[in-house]
């Protein structure tokens, strides 16, 4: 009868509070964020107005945004505290979705969405690298398994209660979204400490790392370009693939939304555990083999349009993203240099923003002249060709960097 209270006492005295806050920040912010997400390009083309291209425009420019701060200010987040730069891109993406709810005009919201863009790149590799301050190497891939478990919490609650806040008021979503990043701004401030490792030391040597050649940034630029093809499929599936199944899915809001919550809910139970039972694994076939796992997916949209199918292809999405994005970011935090934790996570975090740019827009071209069927094979020809790709440039990068193993 004590077996579960005892295990999870185990768990949450396995890591430091840190990891906790940030847990429940992720599950808020989440949960309030996929209102939106499923229905952001229906709601921007009918209640705002605009064409299916410039819709894409639009949403391309948050993380167009989040590219030029990358390359202009990458270093904040390894010369400023972590925690005060989390507060600050917190307080951004707060008033910026706040202000979106009144927003009436493409422009402006399209100069908001830029803001709340700008916070989020300065929010993830900060939090990103705070936490890798905070914990142990053999503790890395269980927390971010348990991040991005607070993350598909919100997933699945999420869209089903978009649903119903869409066909009343969508701006009310906007609203719930502004609360929950004060929230956890809040709560950032109250609970989270300042990094550890934030010493003078540390930021001379970053600031040393700055002035130095490229080849300092060498394996985290590598990773960027060898990750387009994952952050391509998801950019494609968070725009493109609303649209798709509006033509092939009778009732495709509907489908949107149980498609969203059962893959939330799948990540909810498997993904730590899959984690656990994989990480003795090697890296590249971990990563490679989640390419694999997202070409099957980009496949079943492509030519499956029966909703027990699509479910099904949900379990395989679900494999591919915990062993593969949870694997990718411990491999960066092994690559890293200490002083150089921000700049890395930024770098190798463009390619979603990269993706999330251009993704879109190309992606409505074919699929209005050639339809979503042939998008999707393209796309899973891509997963295909990086997945090869980066099972080479692992194979040559494990034997410099040897695993940490928790516990």
């Amino acid at each position: 009868m004590n077996l579960m209270p005892h295990s999870l006492s185990r768990l949450v005295a396995a890591y430091p509070p840190i990891l906790w806050v940030r847990l429940f920040g992720e599950t808020l912010t989440s949960t309030s964020s996929a209102m939106i997400a499923p229905f952001l390009v229906l709601y921007l083309s009918e209640h705002i107005g605009s064409s299916i291209t410039w819709t894409m425009l639009i949403i391309g420019l948050a993380p167009f945004s989040e590219i030029l701060l990358t390359l202009f200010a990458g270093g904040v987040t390894d010369r400023f505290p972590r925690k005060t730069v989390m507060l600050v891109s917190l307080l951004m993406q707060g008033l910026a979705m706040l202000a979106m709810a009144w927003a009436d005009t493409m422009a402006a919201f399209a100069l908001l969405y830029m803001l709340s863009g700008a916070g989020r790149s300065l929010f993830i590799p900060a939090s990103r690298a705070h936490l890798a301050d905070s914990i142990t190497d053999g503790q890395m891939a269980g927390a971010f398994a348990l991040l991005n478990t607070a993350g598909s919490i919100g997933a699945a609650l999420g869209p089903l209660a978009g649903v119903l806040i869409y066909q009343y008021d969508p701006a009310l979503a906007f609203l719930f979204t502004a609360i929950s990043l004060l929230l956890y701004a809040a709560a950032v401030w109250w609970k989270v400490p300042h990094a550890s490792s934030a010493t003078s030391l540390e930021s001379s040597t970053a600031e040393t790392y700055a002035k130095g050649s490229l080849q300092t940034y060498r394996p985290a630029l590598a990773i960027m370009l060898l990750s387009l093809p994952i952050s391509l499929f998801y950019a494609q599936t968070e725009t493109n693939l609303q649209l798709h199944f509006k033509q092939q899915i009778p009732d495709y809001l509907q489908a949107l939304a149980t498609l969203v919550s059962i893959k939330g809910i799948m990540l909810i139970i498997l993904e730590f555990w899959l984690v656990k039972w994989t990480q003795k694994l090697p890296a590249r076939l971990l990563i490679s083999g989640s390419y694999g796992c997202f070409l099957i997916v980009a496949l079943g949209f492509a030519f499956l349009d029966s909703l027990p199918a699509l479910i099904a292809l949900q379990l395989v999405w679900v494999i591919g993203e915990s062993i593969g994005i949870t694997q990718l970011l411990t491999f960066v935090t092994r690559i890293a240099p200490p002083a150089m934790r921000g700049r890395y996570f930024a770098i190798t975090g463009t390619h979603w923003d990269i993706s999330r740019t251009c993704g879109p827009y190309l992606g409505s071209l074919l699929l209005i002249h050639f339809g979503g069927a042939t998008l999707f094979a393209l796309v899973a020809g891509i997963l295909l060709v990086g997945g090869i790709a980066m099972y080479a440039y692992l194979s040559r990068k494990e034997k410099a960097f040897p695993v940490v193993q928790e516990g």
